[in-house]
């Protein structure tokens, strides 16, 4: 089975592919889920070189979130909802594999008309987002939302326009800018990298300012 192994700490682009990783042993109330998609993560950077609150024992496969279907030769604990070949997503340790044995409690029926690479990044990234953003934040219609490092997984716009803002968004170079944009939603972008960005903040907003800024940086 492939994998991407961690058999000591090192920065993920110094890492190989493992081509005979062992397949998942599942615990009792584990499926097995045949991955499809998997999310890329700020800690997963982290978790690869020693650097998170979670460090798995030596080896350990990468990834945290997936999508997928359960495996046909998955075992079906009691109670589990699931069966053989049902779209599901959802988190585990080990989601950078072709395989990986997941509590059944931690995942969900894929929504119908959503892609494996879109439910890959529902469980971990767009929840957090939509807690820091809704439940915390409590952004009301007409808000203007500041999310820094828009680039990655916070899907800036997608989560404070569904609440009602108007999603506005920094982060570093033409390309992470273009990413904020077309796959975040964002009403305006802004580069820190650019002397004077605060001053662009004001204009883009007429003066006002921002109502919320979220900033995903651990």
């Amino acid at each position: 089975m492939k994998a991407w192994q961690v058999t000591k700490h090192a920065h993920p682009s110094k890492l190989q592919i493992t081509l005979d990783a062992p397949e998942p042993t599942p615990g009792p109330k584990d499926v097995v889920v045949q991955v499809y998609s998997a999310g890329l993560n700020f800690f997963d950077i982290l978790q690869a070189q020693g650097k998170y609150q979670n460090q798995p024992p030596f080896p350990f496969t990468l990834g945290a979130e997936l999508a997928g279907r359960i495996a046909p030769t998955s075992p079906i604990p009691a109670g589990c909802p699931f069966k053989p070949g049902d779209r599901v997503f959802g988190s585990t340790q080990g989601a950078y594999a072709e395989r990986a044995a997941v509590d059944y409690t931690r995942l969900l029926p894929v929504p119908r008309g959503m892609s494996f690479a879109q439910a890959a990044g529902l469980y971990v990234t767009y929840s957090t987002s939509y807690e820091a953003l809704v439940g915390r934040a409590q952004v009301r219609r007409g808000e203007w939302v500041l999310v820094h490092a828009a680039a990655g997984g916070v899907r800036c716009g997608t989560d404070c326009k569904g609440a009602g803002g108007e999603g506005y968004c920094d982060r570093g170079g033409k390309a992470k800018l273009d990413v904020a944009r077309r796959l975040g939603g964002a009403d305006e972008v802004v580069d820190y990298k650019q002397k004077g960005w605060q001053s662009e903040v004001m204009r883009i907003t007429r003066a006002k300012g921002v109502d919320v800024i979220y900033d995903p940086i651990p």
